[in-house]
């Protein structure tokens, strides 16, 4: 098959041919390939279709290419696309199935394939490891590391040049920041590790010049080197180190092998890489994207600088806007020798919509400086099927924030009388906090459901208050600390309400449910049977899903959020079941001992741990309501939603709450501070901690503005001020309609 079938076949498929620019990244050769694509302009899509322009046409074998993207969701979707167009490929040219396998590709997040490679090529330094995820890291560290167990002031020092991280609302104390006249808590020096450690690896840091410059750092490295050392120990790797094996993994023989293909023919070797989303790359995988093109060159990358929002994850835009720089240094080959490609048509939005957020982001100063974004990039062109002679962007302001959300509210109910949107969910209110309450989400859920329109906000509550989990947790304390004396002794008020919380649920759930009560009780009475410093036969984890097979749980499996929360607390569970017991060789939390004092209570010491460890850290972490990636949000409910769970959605109706905000340097951005000096590829580029605030607040709300279709409405709940916020962005926009019939859609 030449390029001109696969051309035609597509076309055909699509009912339109690809413009000029998106076929010539599709018909790159070899060599790297720099796609800078800007919104709607169909990035996803060139990608799926270069990767089988490389099967198809240029006979690659799908095993040597290598496919990532930022998360599992997305890695599906792009896969679901290949096959499918592979498949009309194959109705097509039918001998071509016998030869190509399709789900050889090795597609999916950078970690994900990090440790599929590692395991199927059984690395040494990684065989027999568990693989911590966020929490399991939580905890491990929490358990295990001196810089979180040690009651001296040893580590005060190290605290004190890091206070800003400890800075900040503590929920499980139910304080304010920290006075740096004692250590902080525990759970608080266990976020500090987790942030501090997961930054010395993913900022690709030299630790060897580190140790030289001394001081601060030796106290710094000998925690870290204790965290190290406990992980070897008990065979564990976290997300960060796992980045840093597969580094170490391509650099030896193995890797080698794996890269190069063998003689046998049956490893063909890696011939290209692809990646997605490349704006959100930190230090570390870029060196792993760099690696794994070594020898043919042949790294293509597709991304928008403009796009950057996950700076506070260790990402950082600097690896896009420098590609070029990398590949030369890595390469060690000429400028030119890096193609460049400018998708900058947008096949999504409203032209005066395209023109508003492509006029805002050019419209701050430290935006233009140089380095702050890809160089030579054009401005985006209008190109969707969506006209007409309409206020596309305006706002919508009242004197209070209940008078703007039921003005809202009232301009949504329009819509749908109208029959300008058929579903609620072709609406979508964006926002920093979608919590339920008065100065976040509050007053528009509840003016949207005075008028009966159903809302889609899955994180209205946190996690721990959600029914189901607080049902379920109740039951399971009341087994595994029946008469509550492991609660007594938790001094923090706040776990203590918590809990108090949680058994006061299941005890009102259960009065409808004696079957559960029933299980509950009996389970008491079996523990209570076994003797003094015993192992109780069954671990928490039999508890806890026995628990979960009675009513009401049974019956909410019918229910998509609430089984998807149920999973995520299984998960969490299995989790805590599974971190080492101290003092217990081969022993793990999800096995339970008796107290000594006897008469069937479970392990003082067990109880507490529980309270402390686990709750203690939920709670610590405010933890969200998890995000169903497979459940957008259903057709007859309006989603709220913040900026970041909006990436990579279109809707129709676009409402983005709060413009003016404060200048808050993020802690991320003083650890990208702390730690330049030791970086192995520093930045090219160095902005002020202020300048890097302001880019990423202003790519944050030009993500927002570019979901938009058909209409863009700012919501400022205040009319007084509405041109400062309006000036503020940097672009005076018309006022906006307040009925819907305005909107010619």
């Amino acid at each position: 098959m030449d390029i001109n079938d696969f051309l035609d076949i597509i076309k055909d498929e699509k009912g339109y041919d690809l413009d000029n620019k998106q076929k010539e990244v599709v018909k790159h050769g070899e060599g790297p390939l720099w796609v800078v694509a800007g919104p709607g302009s169909g990035k996803t899509e060139v990608l799926v279709l270069r990767t089988l322009k490389l099967i198809f046409v240029d006979g690659l074998e799908p095993a040597s290419i290598i496919i990532t993207t930022f998360t599992e969701k997305a890695a599906n979707n792009l896969f679901e696309r290949i096959l499918n167009y592979s498949n009309l490929i194959f109705g097509k040219y039918p001998d071509l199935e016998l030869d190509i396998d399709i789900h050889s590709l090795r597609i999916g997040t950078l970690h994900s394939l990090c440790n599929d490679i590692m395991l199927e090529n059984k690395y040494p330094e990684y065989e027999n490891y568990r693989l911590l995820d966020e929490l399991e890291q939580y905890l491990f560290i929490f358990e295990h590391c001196e810089f979180v167990k040690d009651k001296s002031d040893k580590y005060m020092p190290l605290c004190q040049h890091f206070s800003y991280i400890f800075d900040r609302f503590d929920p499980v104390a139910g304080g304010f920041g920290w006075k740096g006249d004692r250590l902080p808590n525990k759970w608080r020096r266990t976020a500090a590790a987790i942030s501090l450690f997961n930054r010395a690896v993913e900022d690709y840091i030299d630790l060897d010049k580190m140790r030289e410059a001394g001081s601060k750092w030796d106290l710094f490295l000998e925690a870290y080197d204790d965290y190290l050392h406990n992980l070897e120990e008990h065979r564990r790797c976290d997300f960060a180190h796992l980045q840093e094996k597969f580094l170490k993994f391509l650099d030896s023989p193995l890797g080698e092998r794996f890269l190069k293909g063998d003689d046998k023919g049956t490893h063909p070797g890696i011939k290209y890489v692809l990646v997605d989303e490349y704006q959100d790359t930190n230090p570390i995988q870029e060196a792993i994207y760099l690696n794994l093109a070594q020898h043919n060159h042949n790294l293509c990358v597709v991304g928008d600088d403009d796009q950057a929002l996950y700076r506070f994850r260790g990402g950082t835009v600097d690896c896009m806007v420098t590609f070029k720089t990398a590949c030369v240094n890595a390469f060690s080959i000429k400028p030119e020798d890096v193609i460049v490609k400018y998708l900058n048509s947008n096949y999504r939005s409203h032209p005066d919509i395209v023109e508003y957020y492509d006029k805002y982001i050019k419209s701050f100063k430290s935006m233009r400086l140089k380095g702050a974004r890809v160089e030579g990039k054009p401005s985006l062109k209008p190109k969707s099927k969506i006209s007409g002679d309409y206020p596309a962007v305006g706002y919508i302001s009242g004197r209070t924030i209940k008078i703007t959300a039921e003005d809202f509210a009232l301009f949504v109910e329009d819509l749908l009388k109208n029959g300008i949107v058929e579903q609620p969910s072709q609406c979508a209110l964006l926002m920093r906090s979608v919590r339920e309450s008065p100065h976040n989400a509050g007053p528009f859920a509840e003016a949207l459901r005075q008028l009966e329109i159903p809302v889609y906000n899955p994180r209205s509550k946190s996690f721990l208050e959600q029914e189901e989990i607080a049902c379920a947790l109740g039951a399971f304390l009341s087994v595994v600390d029946s008469d509550f004396s492991g609660l007594s002794a938790v001094v923090i008020g706040n776990i203590r309400k918590t809990v108090e919380f949680w058994v006061a649920e299941y005890n009102r759930i259960s009065k409808d449910y004696p079957e559960l009560a029933e299980y509950v009780n009996k389970s008491v009475t079996e523990i209570g049977k076994v003797g003094a410093k015993k192992w109780v036969r069954v671990n928490i984890l039999d508890i806890f899903y026995h628990i979960l097979a009675h009513d009401p749980f049974n019956q909410w499996k019918d229910d998509v959020e609430r089984t998807y929360r149920l999973g995520m607390l299984s998960n969490i569970f299995e989790t805590y079941a599974s971190i080492p017991y101290p003092g217990y060789p081969g022993s793990n939390r999800g096995e339970l001992r008796t107290s000594s004092v006897g008469g069937g209570i479970i392990s003082f010491g067990w109880r507490t741990t529980f309270y402390y460890a686990l709750i203690g850290l939920l709670s610590s972490r405010g933890l969200d309501d998890p995000e169903n990636e497979q459940l957008i949000s259903p057709p007859d409910r309006l989603p709220i939603m913040t900026v970041h769970q909006a990436k990579g959605l279109e809707f129709p109706f676009v409402f983005v709450y709060g413009l003016k905000q404060k200048i808050r340097i993020d802690d991320s951005i003083l650890l990208e501070d702390a730690f330049s000096d030791f970086r192995k590829n520093p930045p090219l580029v160095d902005f002020s901690p202020e300048e890097r605030t302001e880019h990423d607040m202003i790519r944050f709300y030009y993500v927002a503005y570019s979901r938009a279709k058909y209409a863009l409405i700012h919501i400022i709940p205040n009319a007084h001020f509405a041109d400062d916020y309006l000036g503020f962005i940097g672009k005076k926009t018309q006022k906006f309609l307040s009925m819907a019939e305005d909107v010619g859609v």
